[in-house]
């Protein structure tokens, strides 16, 4: 268990840290935030299913880094609904990373979006950026169109400031690229020329939503924050409720809900889990319980619409060899030393006992007779009980607060009976303990070798939730999105992507790249502050 993080505490720094909040609506507070500025970037615009679709994107204020901790990258479909949603850690305003598109998602055009908690809340323009990607899902194939002329021989005219030495070229031949416009400002994109979106750039917020966003005003200064609700009309705001999450990191959360029903749980600096258990006290009913989505929500304008995704038969050729490209393996290390907020943890064992060092029992109650003498087990009116025994003797009247991965356990009788093979360690804490308000004659906390509650069976009234931890940034091992190194075999189907931090900058007035084994069309792209200012066009041709 990475520890039991006392989200009260969580929430006092945060409300020190904005505590204007205190005297004023959330709403007013909105409006005279400093607006966060969102832009992003990736290598092409057509993906399949599974695919890495690799990302660079920032969050600043005034010109320096935004003082939101995370970042979230969502997919959203035609009919307004969001299919996917990630959420990335901002390194200093800054990331890159991926994101691997779902595989049960069916074929078409897709708003690919980013913003932060709070960025559309404060300024929707700034805060919310946007463009179209298409994805193909093998298995599940768009409308079939009548038959097309081929791309090949339909590519768009390319600009004459933007000179290629050969428009028509061989597999595995050099290429140069040349322009006047070249300046280590400028952004380079070589890539595979998608057929299907007229438009690759980025869409204005202002022009294809109708009104304001809507969604809570949370700033996440400190990580990422999991909201819920409970149904107004049934709300009891003396229940506690708990939240753990487990993974590579598991922890302990705990909150009860407002007025109106809404409750709060501040992560903080974890970051690497799986799923979340949510609970009541004693197990309490949870039917009224429901998580809530991050993502801000927004209504499209009237005259926005998706453009259609139709394929001809003449399109295979092209398909086939888009298809063999999403082989291409990018390595990359994730930046684990990048941890700018520690996790706080709450809970200093008196004792921790490794189970490996004894010999293997066939249930808990066995294991604690028989090697943890601060612990006691006693059975009342036919059900098993556990109690802690100070430092004097004096045994407690209660059961400890009992934990598997930080999960509340509220059923000692069945913890007892529960055969602890997959548990690594016991900690074990004789004297009381404060939980946020909540008061634990001692704690029984045991932690599984997968962090992932070791088998144990999932409270019945629990809410169970399946949803990665924040992505920590990544760095690239090599040069991906560029260069000429690769020698056979190459499948790009991204040859330059000046955001790849590897990548080389653009001196002088020509790059030279090498041409991939694939028969595709490629688009050169030069950009300068954001906006497409020259367009170029050729063909790759095997050499058979």
């Amino acid at each position: 268990m990475g520890g039991l993080l006392m989200n009260r505490f969580y929430r006092l720094q945060y409300f020190a840290a904005i505590c204007c909040l205190v005297f004023l609506p959330l709403s007013l507070f909105a409006q005279n935030a400093t607006p966060e500025s969102v832009e992003f970037s990736v290598p092409k615009n057509i993906f399949f299913t599974g695919e890495k679709v690799w990302i660079q994107a920032s969050a600043y204020q005034n010109d320096k880094p935004s003082t939101s901790q995370v970042l979230y990258v969502e997919l959203l479909n035609r009919e307004n609904q969001s299919v996917y949603l990630s959420k990335f850690l901002l390194e200093k305003g800054e990331l890159f990373h991926f994101l691997e598109i779902p595989k049960d998602i069916p074929s078409d055009h897709y708003l690919l979006r980013v913003f932060t908690r709070i960025s559309p809340l404060v300024d929707l323009e700034k805060g919310l950026k946007q463009q179209f990607v298409t994805i193909f899902n093998p298995k599940i194939p768009p409308a079939i169109a009548e038959d097309h002329p081929g791309f090949f021989e339909n590519l768009p005219t390319s600009d004459a400031d933007l000179s290629l030495s050969k428009p028509l070229a061989k597999a595995g031949e050099e290429l140069s690229i040349r322009s006047n416009a070249f300046k280590e400002s400028t952004k380079l994109f070589v890539k595979v020329y998608n057929p299907y979106l007229k438009e690759s750039g980025g869409l204005s917020s202002s022009a294809i939503y109708a009104g304001q966003a809507q969604g809570e005003f949370l700033p996440e200064l400190f990580g990422h924050i999991v909201a819920a609700q409970i149904d107004p009309r049934t709300v009891d705001t003396t229940k506690v409720y708990f939240l753990s999450v487990h993974g590579r990191e598991s922890a302990l959360y705990t909150d009860r809900p407002d007025e109106k029903g809404k409750l709060y749980f501040d992560i903080g600096g974890l970051k690497h889990w799986d799923f979340m258990i949510a609970q009541a006290d004693q197990n309490g009913d949870m039917l009224d319980f429901e998580f809530l989505s991050p993502a801000v929500r927004t209504e499209f304008a009237s005259g926005f619409s998706f453009p259609e995704l139709k394929i001809s038969p003449n399109d295979q050729p092209f398909l086939q060899d888009l298809l063999i490209s999403i082989g291409v393996q990018t390595f990359y290390t994730e930046k684990y030393e990048q941890e700018p907020i520690p996790v706080v943890t709450g809970f200093v064992a008196d004792r921790t006992f490794l189970l490996d060092d004894y010999t293997r029992f066939e249930s808990v109650e066995t294991v604690i007779k028989e090697y943890v003498p601060m612990v006691s087990v006693r059975t009342r009116q036919g059900k098993k009980e556990f109690r802690s025994v100070n430092e004097f003797g004096n045994t407690f009247t209660g059961n400890p607060l009992m934990l598997v991965d930080g999960m509340p356990v509220f059923d000692s009788d069945q913890l007892a009976a529960f055969n602890p093979k997959n548990f690594e360690k016991l900690e074990v804490l004789s004297r009381v303990f404060y939980l946020n308000d909540q008061r634990y004659e001692g704690v029984m906390s045991f932690s599984s070798y997968q962090s992932n509650v070791g088998g144990f069976p999932l409270p019945t009234n629990a809410f169970f939730k399946q949803t990665p931890g924040i992505q920590v940034p990544v760095q690239l091992e090599q040069e991906t999105f560029g260069g000429s190194s690769i020698n056979r075999g190459d499948f790009r189907s991204v040859l330059f992507w000046s955001n790849d931090p590897k990548a080389s900058k653009l001196n002088g007035d020509a790059l030279n790249l090498k041409t991939p084994d694939l028969s595709l069309p490629f688009e050169v792209e030069l950009l300068e502050n954001g906006k497409v200012i020259r367009r170029a066009y050729f063909m790759v041709q095997s050499p058979d």
